[in-house]
């Protein structure tokens, strides 16, 4: 008995934290989706030659990554620095294989 109302308690306590992440990934997809649709709205307004069109297209999509960034954590990261971070990956793996292949000649 008591072990069935531990389990009861513990699945009611659960369940808004869950029912939270799940809404919240939810919105994520959402935000992620209506990005898309104004970026081909985008290149629509561009084919069209319609310059406001596509300038508050651009503002709209502005607005919505940056709501996505501050409620989903995984979009905020800088890109900017996994590319440095990768480039400088590179670079050592190539001065090894310099090193390797001439003998330490370089």
């Amino acid at each position: 008995m008591r072990l069935a109302t531990i389990v009861i308690i513990l699945c009611l306590v659960g369940s808004p934290a869950f029912a939270k992440s799940e809404s919240r990934r939810r919105e994520c997809n959402r935000l992620t989706n209506q990005i898309a649709r104004y970026e081909g709205d985008v290149k629509l307004a561009q084919e069209r030659g319609n310059e406001l069109w596509e300038d508050a297209t651009r503002a709209q999509i502005d607005r919505l990554s940056e709501r996505r960034v501050s409620r989903c954590p995984q979009y905020a990261e800088d890109k900017g620095k996994a590319m440095r971070e990768f480039a400088r990956l590179i670079k050592v793996a190539a001065r090894a294989a310099a090193k390797y292949f001439t003998m330490g000649a370089f």
